[in-house]
């Protein structure tokens, strides 16, 4: 079993780069994130809590507290909208930018789908329906392959929210079978970053992960 890679370490709250293809949290005896860490850091604590997760197929930045009170403060922060979360996603076609004074917001109803592992845009009034906020940056647009590199900031956290979003718009990311999206070996989906404040000592802390592969075509 090869170790999870820590990207930050802060004491009683870590921040380490998950793999593409692993669970985040699975039932008991399931391989996940949460069962290695718990291996991987088992002389460092008793406590142990993912604060955020990311789907499985998506790899990227995840937070971990090793403490309550780190695990409390962060969630507060998650609660309040106060963690910015970056992804980068390569989309089938061309989204064309907002502009350097104009953001492009995408705002949606999404319900999660019975007895289904997906979800849906619904309306506003529908049962089970949460709102959905994404901010875009257009990145790039690779002409030859029709694709759009994007960073994307969700300010929620729905079930499959940056996926559905695109593909409700008619660009699915690419790699995302579940949605529509063009074929690829990898869903190309990366949580490349996260922005909050360190419970340690308040102060505002940046972790980057590593990019999202195949972006250096997009000009």
């Amino acid at each position: 079993m090869q170790d999870i890679s820590i990207l930050w370490d802060g004491g009683h709250l870590i921040a380490v780069d998950k793999p593409p293809g692993l669970s985040t949290q699975a039932p008991p005896g399931g391989e996940s994130l949460e069962s290695q860490l718990k291996i991987q850091l088992a002389d460092r604590s008793d406590y142990f809590a993912i604060v955020h997760r990311l789907d499985r197929h998506v790899g990227g930045v995840v937070l971990i507290a090793l403490r309550k009170k780190e695990a409390r403060l962060l969630s507060d922060q998650f609660s309040s909208r106060k963690v910015i979360k970056q992804y980068a996603a390569i989309v089938a076609g061309k989204i064309e930018s907002g502009g350097s004074d104009e953001d492009i917001v995408w705002t949606d109803s999404i319900r999660k789908l019975p007895d289904q592992p997906k979800a849906e845009v619904c309306s506003a009034g529908d049962l089970d329906a949460k709102e959905a906020e994404t901010r875009i940056e257009v990145v790039g647009y690779d002409a030859a392959k029709d694709q759009t590199l994007l960073r994307m900031y969700p300010y929620t956290g729905r079930m499959h929210q940056l996926r559905i979003q695109a593909a409700h718009r008619g660009h699915p990311i690419v790699g995302d079978d579940l949605y529509g999206g063009p074929t690829s070996e990898s869903l190309m989906l990366r949580a490349e970053s996260i922005v909050f404040h360190d419970p340690k000592n308040g102060k505002l802390k940046t972790v980057r992960g590593p990019a999202l592969p195949s972006t250096d075509v997009f000009g």
